[in-house]
Formats: C-alpha cells, sequence, structure tokens
C-alpha cells in the first residue's frame, strides 16, 4: 500500500513539473473575438498591447463622429448658434430618413453644444453635417480637413468622405487609426467631457417647443446597465450593414488608461462583450514597466558646430519614461535598440530607444519608440574635429575655446527675448489693473460720501420742516 502511495506521489510531481514548464493560456488573449478587427493600446505612449488585423481598412460606420466632433470643438465656439441647411436635415432624404437623427429641419436655429452632443450621444446624423457645415461650409470641405487632421494624429490608412459613417464605399479607416484619433481627442477636455456624458438635455429653439432629452448609446457607460465597465472614461458606437457594429471605449484603471477599437462585431451584444474582453486583458495582464539606466545606460555624444566639438550632451532615459509588459513576458525579453550618434549639431539632438519584444502569444512585438533625454555638459577643453583644421589652427582654437564661453545659440536667444517680452508686457497689465482699480474704488468712495451728504442734508431738511411744523 504504501508503495503505491509513494509511485502516486512521484507521478503527480512529474506531472507538476511538466505542466509548470508549459505556458499557460489563460492570461493570453481568449477567442472568440467576433470582430473582424481589433487593437488594443495605451493611451498616453501609444504602445499597442494586441491587435488582429488593425491595419486593415473597413468601414468604420458612427465612430466616425470622434472625429467629426473633436473638429468642432477645436474649430467652433460652443454657445454659437447654427441655422440648420435643408443640406443637413436627413428627415427629407429617403436612403438615410431612417438613420439616427434628433429630427432637425431647415430654418431650425440651434447652438454648437447641442449639436456637439447630439452627434455623440444620440449617433445624430443631421447634427454632424450641423457641425461640418459649421466648420467648412460643405460636408465635402470638412471630409478633406477630417482626412488632414487625420493624419495630423497619427492616421495611416484612413480616408473619410462625410462626417456620420453613413456608407459610402471610400470611407473607410482601420482599428489602429481609430484608436490614435481617440487617444489624441480625449486630451482635449472639451472633447472628453461630451465624450462621457451619459445623459443631456436639449432646450427648445424656434423650431422646437420641448426639451429633448437623450441618453447615451454607449451602454458601458451606464451603472445600471449590464455592459457597465468599471473604470470606464467614454466611448462610442456604431452600425451599418457594410460595417457592422463597431466600438471605441476608453477605460482607466490603477496607472493605466487604455483604448479599445473593435470592428466588424457580429452584433450589438458582441460588440460590447469584445471591448469589455479586450480591455480586461490588458487591465489584468499588463503591467508598468519603467525604462531605466538598466535597460539604457548613459552615453556621451559630441556637439559639433562649424567642425569644432563645442559641447558634449550627456544622454539617458527620463525619469518618467515607461512601457506595458504582459506578466508572462520578462523584463530581460524585451530587446531595447538605441538610436544614438557619436555627434549631433545644437539643433539636431534627438536620441531614441525602440523596445520591441520577440514574436510570443502575449504581446504586439513592436512596443514603441520612445524619446531619450539629453543634458548640455560644457566641455573644458574642446578639441576640433580631426582634420578639419591644421595644427596651428588648432592651438589657437584651442585656447580660445578654453578663454571663450560658449555664445547663446541664435534661438535660445530669440526665445528668451520673447519671454522677457511677455512678463514685462504681464507686468504692465498687473500695474495698469491695480491702479484702474485704486481710481475705480476712490471714485466709488466719493459717490458713496455724496450720497451720505445728500442723505443727511434730505434728513435735516425733513426734520426742520416736522419742527416747523409743530409751531
Amino acid at each position: 500500500m504504501y508503495g503505491k502511495i509513494k509511485k502516486l506521489i512521484c507521478c503527480l510531481i512529474v506531472l507538476f513539473s511538466i505542466t509548470a514548464m508549459i505556458p499557460l493560456q489563460a492570461s493570453a488573449m481568449p477567442d472568440p473575438i467576433t470582430g473582424g478587427a481589433y487593437v488594443l493600446m495605451d493611451a498616453e505612449t501609444g504602445q499597442v498591447l494586441v491587435e488582429k488585423n488593425m491595419d486593415q481598412k473597413l468601414y468604420p460606420a458612427s465612430i466616425t463622429k470622434i472625429l467629426t466632433v473633436l473638429l468642432a470643438v477645436e474649430n467652433l465656439n460652443p454657445e454659437a448658434v447654427v441655422t440648420v441647411s435643408s443640406d443637413a436635415t436627413i428627415l427629407d432624404k429617403d436612403k438615410y430618413s431612417d438613420s439616427m437623427h434628433i429630427a432637425l429641419t431647415s430654418g431650425e436655429n440651434i447652438r454648437v453644444e447641442d449639436l456637439m452632443n447630439a452627434t455623440m450621444i444620440e449617433s445624430a446624423n443631421d447634427a454632424a453635417n450641423c457641425l461640418a457645415e459649421a466648420v467648412s461650409g460643405t460636408n465635402e470641405a470638412f471630409a478633406l480637413l477630417m482626412n488632414e487632421r487625420a493624419v495630423q494624429l497619427g492616421a495611416k490608412n484612413t480616408n473619410f468622405t462625410n462626417p456620420h459613417g453613413l456608407p459610402d464605399e471610400n470611407h473607410v479607416t482601420t482599428a489602429y487609426d481609430m484608436a490614435q484619433i481617440t487617444r489624441f481627442a480625449i486630451t482635449n477636455d472639451a472633447f472628453l467631457k461630451i465624450f462621457s456624458t451619459v445623459i443631456y438635455d436639449i432646450p427648445p429653439d424656434n423650431k422646437k417647443t420641448e426639451v429633448l432629452t437623450i441618453s447615451n448609446r454607449f451602454s458601458m457607460l451606464k451603472k445600471n446597465d449590464p455592459t457597465y465597465y468599471e473604470g470606464i472614461v467614454g466611448g462610442k458606437t456604431g452600425y451599418t450593414v457594410p460595417a457592422g457594429y463597431t466600438g471605441v471605449a476608453v477605460a482607466k484603471r490603477g496607472d493605466k488608461t487604455l483604448i479599445a477599437v473593435v470592428m466588424g462585431s457580429t452584433s450589438g451584444a458582441n460588440r460590447f462583450a469584445d471591448l469589455k474582453t479586450i480591455l480586461d486583458y490588458g487591465f489584468n495582464n499588463f503591467v508598468r514597466t519603467s525604462i531605466t539606466t538598466n535597460n539604457v545606460k548613459p552615453t556621451v555624444s559630441q556637439v559639433i558646430e562649424n567642425d569644432k566639438i563645442v559641447a558634449t550632451v550627456a544622454i539617458n532615459p527620463a525619469s518618467d519614461m515607461y512601457y506595458l509588459r504582459h506578466s508572462s513576458v520578462s523584463e530581460s525579453e524585451i530587446l531595447f535598440t538605441t538610436d544614438i550618434k557619436d555627434s549631433y549639431s545644437w539643433y539636431d539632438i534627438n536620441p531614441s530607444v525602440t523596445l520591441t519584444v520577440p514574436d510570443n502569444t502575449y504581446m504586439y512585438s513592436n512596443i514603441g519608440s520612445f524619446e531619450l533625454t539629453h543634458t548640455e555638459k560644457q566641455l573644458t577643453n574642446p578639441i576640433p574635429v580631426q582634420g578639419s583644421v591644421n595644427e596651428d589652427d588648432n592651438k589657437n582654437e584651442k585656447d580660445k575655446v578654453v578663454k571663450d564661453k560658449k555664445p547663446l545659440p541664435t534661438g535660445l536667444k530669440v526665445f528668451l527675448i520673447i519671454i522677457g517680452s511677455i512678463f514685462i508686457l504681464i507686468g504692465a497689465l498687473v500695474i495698469l489693473f491695480f491702479v484702474s482699480n485704486a481710481r475705480r474704488r476712490k471714485r466709488d468712495k466719493l459717490r458713496r460720501l455724496r450720497r451720505q451728504e445728500m442723505y443727511e442734508k434730505s434728513r435735516r431738511e425733513m426734520l426742520a420742516a416736522k419742527e416747523n411744523a409743530k409751531k
């Protein structure tokens, strides 16, 4: 009996040893994700954590409106009033009359702020049209602006033809591009407020007599909804037949803010399930890992101007540099490739480090490229570049550089002059404010004294009149 127990224990130990050497698949991205393309991105650095077909051009549907509202926020006064044109309305267009709208009619006057909230929260296509016309005059002109801004925000494969995302074979983007656009959009406080709003009231106007209350269609924001996600910041949904169900979600937990984008999900419920699965994968499995001098050794580079070494710069990681690492991937597996030149010009000091990880189940291999910091260190005895001058010139230049300090760069001088002028202007305005305020207080005091004198005089005259009446 004892022998059998001993054999069983030995078998269990061997089995445990074998399974311990097999990577756990529980932390890898679970299947299935119904969306044909998705991406999970760190909102601060832009690092892609996991993806599938993230660069595939697809129809976005109404997640297009993230860029529409961002451009409206950047270019319009929220208190401005817009008059709805006949071109902006949806009700009169048979092709789109059953799409999302807030029943705007030609000639209706409505505030820009109401249009922005209607576009994001209600996904109103007529409101998106109005914003486009208010910014650029026409949808066509606005589409050009959208594409220009998308490129500025890091989009690589986007071409928008309208502000709302209704079907157009040339209206395409990618999961990666939408994550990049959203990443920068949420840095705008005015946009973020709209992006995270759950309920909004549109007041009456010249055509409507009642308040219109709209509720966000992105149900992950609603605490009483089964799809509510802890830490959710905001999001946007979309749907058309060609696009399927699309969605963008931003959530923050602890020290991580993540952006999930899914395109081509098979149903509305699956879209939210996909977004939750992707976000959970990021929050549950990735840890914030600092980039330190242990990863990138401090390096010294020369600064050369006019064929002379005029200074050196010490190059090292900034104190707040980090990346997100899957807990199943050790720090030793991350590859650090530095791009640090032996010499720079004053205006071209741009050292960087690129982080990658060999292909594995858990992380996207290209972690990202980060700019390193540099600290100027003046040489005590700069040496001209070899071969650039003869020996006599070399000696003279050495003596000259030892005696003379390096002059400030022209760009720095201009910057200091501008800063100084700004401070002088601010100081003058502050002095003017206090002088004006003192004069105002003096005038107010004189007025109060005059009023008091008039009151006292009137009171004396009234008392005198009463005395005379008694007599």
